[in-house]
């Protein structure tokens, strides 16, 4: 198949033997892939800063509507929608420019349609393959969306690092993925931050109004009017354990994502939009979990059209309700969403980018560096977090600079998978890299001009 994009690329016809059957290592991925080792680097860097600033801002926003109702309504049927819009500000031009520098196949009009031939390197790709991409991410958001308003920043952070364990387990299961003493290192190091970051709140535990202050009480968290507010047993138990549950899907999500990716060579604008047309499914199919009674909610099926209109009003900077007070903040809820939108699609895209010639237990790895580090810096500056924010404790920053320590332990040797997935004999190791499973598909596949 020839080149159609550097999102595309195939690997090159030579790779280097200590990269034969490995992957995820920045080097190896660079080297098989054609690809600049600085333009990797370049991409994380971009991929952690935009993340850890969107979920400052996610956090924000999810604080000014504090109501879970609100909460729901906002991440399952109208964040999905208003992705899309975002997605289409920057596709339409990709298009555009990618035809203007000679790549046939990319046309305006038919560029994201099903059907199209420089969906991969090997063809056409069924949409719904790229569909299920959201599935698992839409039930994190589902389930993350409510929680967010009554959880900490620095606890939030501290609980979806666990994310890297269901993705490595994941990963050994279904991709054959092998990993060495150096991965396991950075897996007890990223443990051991975490514990060192809850270390002041469990040893000593104090929720009166000085211990708040002091970020002593693990079941307090800081609202968007600047109070410190505590949760009862039962609400912290339901709330946290919401939280942390929500981290099995959005991992299954990036274990699948990484198997079609690297196995089909994916054009990633391409798979992030269709992803993004099947999200609005999903979020919809959510709309029953919205009348399950929990704490703060109580959405009765007739009501759920007058609770959407409601969470409009209140993104505008209204007070729907009594005890909404907090919708009104300046600027306004729609301030920060337009904010937090533009910050989200664009690291949904280099996250995409780096599951591809990387690999999905490397890249969450990476992610906490992008979690404990940069959002908890970010989460100190009234600017970006507004009431919320949080000064970081000499825990927090003792925390942040072991998960560092890990991403560099585990980038120190890359991982190794096994018999691929896609071949059932079991005959032959192959490459987990995109750009050499799409060279491997192009030998099957008649020469085309896209």
């Amino acid at each position: 198949a020839s080149r159609t994009s550097p999102l595309t690329d195939n690997a090159d016809d030579a790779a280097s033997s200590s990269c034969a059957s490995s992957y995820s290592s920045v080097a190896c991925a660079s080297e098989r892939g054609g690809l600049n080792q600085w333009l990797v680097c370049l991409v994380f860097v971009g991929y952690v800063v935009l993340k850890a600033v969107d979920r400052v801002f996610m956090k924000r926003v999810t604080n000014s509507m504090h109501n879970p109702t609100y909460n729901l309504m906002l991440w399952n049927i109208v964040w999905p929608v208003t992705m899309q819009f975002f997605n289409l500000a920057y596709m339409l031009p990709y298009a555009w420019l990618m035809r203007r520098v000679g790549h046939k196949g990319y046309d305006v009009r038919r560029f994201l349609l099903p059907g199209n031939p420089v969906a991969s390197s090997g063809g056409a790709i069924p949409v719904l393959q790229l569909g299920i991409f959201s599935l698992g991410d839409q039930v994190c958001t589902c389930m993350q969306g409510p929680a967010g308003a009554f959880i900490s920043q620095t606890v939030m952070t501290v609980m979806s690092n666990t994310h890297m364990i269901f993705v490595a387990a994941l990963s050994f299961v279904f991709l054959g993925t092998r990993f060495k003493q150096v991965h396991y290192a950075s897996f007890l190091l990223v443990v051991l931050s975490v514990l060192v970051d809850l270390s002041n709140k469990l040893s000593g535990y104090d929720c009166s109004a000085f211990g708040m202050q002091g970020d002593k009480c693990l079941s307090a968290y800081k609202g968007s009017d600047g109070k410190y507010h505590e949760l009862s047993g039962g609400a912290m138990l339901f709330w946290y354990g919401l939280f942390l549950c929500s981290e099995i899907p959005l991992a299954t999500g990036n274990v699948y994502k990484q198997y079609v990716l690297q196995d089909r060579d994916v054009e990633i604008v391409y798979a992030t939009w269709w992803s993004g047309v099947f999200q609005m499914l999903w979020g919809l199919l959510c709309v029953p979990l919205f009348w399950i009674k929990v704490p703060g909610q109580d959405l009765a099926p007739g009501q759920t059209l007058q609770a959407l209109v409601d969470t409009c009003s209140c993104i505008l900077g209204n007070v729907p309700h009594p005890g909404d007070e907090a919708c009104s903040s300046s600027p306004s809820p729609l301030y920060w969403y337009i904010l937090y939108l533009a910050f989200n699609v664009s690291w949904f895209v280099l996250r995409l980018w780096l599951t591809k010639y990387l690999s999905a237990v490397w890249l969450t790895v990476a992610t906490v560096f992008a979690y404990l580090d940069l959002t908890n810096v970010f989460g100190m500056i009234p600017l970006l977090a507004g009431g919320g924010a949080q000064v970081m404790s000499l825990n927090d920053w003792l925390a942040t600079m072991m998960a560092s320590m890990a991403i560099w332990l585990y980038s120190m040797e890359p991982e190794v998978r096994g018999e691929s997935v896609a071949d059932p004999t079991g005959s032959a190791r192959r490459e987990s890299s995109a750009v050499e499973m799409g060279e491997m598909a192009a030998d099957d596949v008649p020469e085309q001009d896209r």
